[in-house]
């Protein structure tokens, strides 16, 4: 099941986390880091993101209709460094599920640790737009949206003990402002429809390998595991992923791709379609370039962002598919 969640902030996350590839603490003090803003389209088939032309479904018996989405591009990475005390201070984008565009804000610090790496803890926050429905379930006619909020914490090291190893923990509870999943279904029993909630705990961990193995160019492979305890135990689930990234730097260009594969395997079966497990296999695929001192301006890039993903799921009903692409402007400094 890839929930196709908050896309447009999500491609611009997925871009600044490409591109921000062992991110060492500036020897100054001072604020740094980048700011930018572009355009960009995505073409979705999925039931459960709620974008602007799938309001309604037709059949829960069905995999999803695609429906195209254009969208404004942020792009934030905000920081301010203590040199003395190899100590700073963070704001930005970062990405727990990269398969279903699963986004927060972050506001954290980062401290360095003579050579044995860089240790972090932040707050998170999700949710400032209405990006999901009500009810998915709900059958032939429009349904409401409303938002899918997160707060939580994060914990990170990298480069432990002065290696390329790095690894990094968020907890975070969800909570959907207005969860109406299954009411529209008629002879759904209450305990029924409770196994469909999809408020609760969610816990991911990462771990992965930054290899500069040429001048300018780093391999992360990289594991994950996740946890998903929510109220209802059709909705709960744990996941398992393999992820490699390639990043390549230099003074004018700067590319990263990436790729990411996932098993999500579900609690209990869902009684909407009879007492199957939602559990499912996805990938998504990402390619990023900027192009720096644009216009012979030092701190000026342009980007392209690509992405695709997919997900097929033992129900054919949380099947979905993503193609975004945005192109766009960062200031850096």
């Amino acid at each position: 099941m890839m929930n196709m969640r908050t896309i447009c902030v999500g491609l611009s996350a997925l871009l600044a986390a490409q591109l921000a590839v062992a991110d060492p603490i500036p020897e100054e003090n001072g604020f740094s880091g980048s700011i930018g803003l572009g355009v960009g389209g995505n073409r979705v088939k999925s039931n459960l993101f709620k974008g602007d032309k799938n309001q309604r479904t037709n059949s829960l018996n069905s995999a999803p209709e695609s429906h195209n989405d254009s969208f404004a591009l942020p792009v934030l990475d905000l920081s301010y460094t203590f040199a003395a005390s190899r100590t700073q201070i963070v704001f930005d984008s970062q990405i727990h599920d990269p398969l279903g565009m699963d986004d927060t804000l972050e506001l954290g610090v980062r401290q360095q640790v003579g050579n044995n790496g860089i240790v972090s803890a932040g707050l998170l926050y999700g949710g400032l737009s209405k990006n999901t429905w009500t009810d998915p379930y709900l059958v032939g006619v429009d349904r409401d949206g409303t938002k899918r909020k997160s707060t939580g914490l994060l914990l990170g090291w990298e480069n432990i003990m002065g290696t390329g190893f790095k690894a990094q923990l968020t907890q975070r509870n969800i909570k959907i402002d207005d969860e109406r999943s299954g009411q529209s279904v008629a002879g759904l029993s209450a305990a029924d429809r409770a196994t469909l909630n999809r408020n609760g705990d969610a816990t991911l961990l990462k771990a992965g390998y930054e290899w500069a193995f040429a001048p300018n160019q780093t391999l992360t492979p990289g594991l994950s595991w996740g946890k998903d305890k929510l109220d209802g135990g059709a909705m709960s689930n744990k996941s398992y992923g393999l992820s490699l990234d390639y990043a390549y730097s230099s003074d004018l260009n700067t590319f990263s791709a990436g790729l990411q594969f996932r098993k999500q395997r579900f609690d209990q079966s869902n009684p909407l379609f009879g007492n199957k497990k939602a559990d499912s296999n996805a990938y998504a695929v990402d390619l990023n370039y900027l192009r720096h001192q644009l216009f012979g301006e030092k701190a000026l890039s342009a980007f392209v962002s690509a992405a695709y993903g997919k997900s097929n799921a033992d129900i054919s009903f949380y099947d979905a598919e993503i193609r975004s692409l945005g192109v766009g402007l960062i200031y850096s400094f």
